[in-house]
């Protein structure tokens, strides 16, 4: 894929895998934006990846991700400033430890880690559809915890119950599904949907709300003490796969395709779709 001119749109830019990406993606001469939740972080970050990449077409756009009118609004901007978009890579993350809801009434975990991903790709696919090789590129989580894959449909907002491993699971599922699902809309269409797994990258997810033990385990982690700063599984899956050809496809950390579509169901996939189309379009913003 010929990256001069082209145009990137990175969410989760301003730390871990999705600062990775983006300077990654830098580094090739393309046109790259990143999402940040505040103008100071953007501001430095740019001037991190420019420095790096020596790319001086760098930008961010602020957003609040757990909350879908912002979303919306992120799209709507990015769209007045951009007439092209050539890849989507979302990457956003946050762990939430305890149970928060949006002012929108939504389970603020499930809006960052899922909903706000579905609802800003259905704002730009207007944008990607007709654009040759264009991709949405979707962080999911590693194969082994893919292997049974279970997405209580009635309760997406855990109003049931609630745990950081259980939202965390939730959303990582449904992010999964979504990477599918899409990939089936966008079949007779220029644009296609990955997956893929980064490994371990160093990141500030949960940085400063973390509990004590988990903070240990972290530490006592090799994998974690020796996580490198870059991202190069995303980094090709977003600019050097041949669009077409891998779409629906999901790769591990070596580029790797791994065949997990089989574990999950497509009916599900198709009722999360509708069901997130209805919590997106509450406030009217998704139609």
């Amino acid at each position: 894929m010929e990256l001069k001119n082209k145009t990137f749109l990175v969410t989760g830019g301003t730390s871990g895998v999705g600062k990775a990406i983006a300077t990654g993606i830098a580094q090739t001469g393309a046109t790259v934006v990143i999402v940040s939740r505040n103008a100071s972080n953007g501001q430095q970050t740019v001037k991190e990846i420019s420095e790096k990449s020596g790319n001086k077409n760098i930008s961010f756009l602020t957003a609040d991700l757990s909350l879908m009118k912002s979303v919306y609004e992120l799209g709507e901007q990015f769209k007045q400033q951009h007439n092209q978009l050539h890849g989507l890579v979302n990457a956003a993350g946050a762990w939430y430890f305890k149970k928060e809801t949006t002012s929108e009434g939504l389970d603020k975990s499930f809006a960052i880690n899922y909903l706000s991903h579905f609802t800003l790709t259905h704002s730009l696919l207007d944008l990607l559809k007709p654009t040759e090789e264009a991709r949405i590129v979707t962080v999911a989580g590693a194969p082994r915890f893919l292997k049974k894959p279970k997405l209580d449909l009635n309760n997406l907002q855990l109003t049931k119950s609630y745990s950081w491993l259980k939202s965390t699971n939730l959303a990582m599922f449904a992010r999964v599904y979504f990477g599918f699902e899409l990939a089936d809309r966008l079949q007779n269409t220029s644009a296609s949907s990955m997956l893929f797994h980064p490994g371990f990258v160093k990141s500030n997810l949960g940085k400063n709300k973390m509990p004590w033990w988990l903070k240990l385990m972290f530490s006592l982690s090799s994998d974690v003490r020796n996580a490198p700063e870059t991202c190069e599984s995303g980094v090709h899956v977003a600019t050097k796969e041949n669009a077409k050809s891998a779409n629906g496809k999901f790769f591990d950390e070596k580029n790797n395709v791994i065949d997990i579509r089989k574990n999950f169901d497509q009916s599900a996939g198709k009722e999360l779709w509708l069901l997130s189309e209805q919590l997106s379009s509450k406030s009217g913003f998704v139609k």
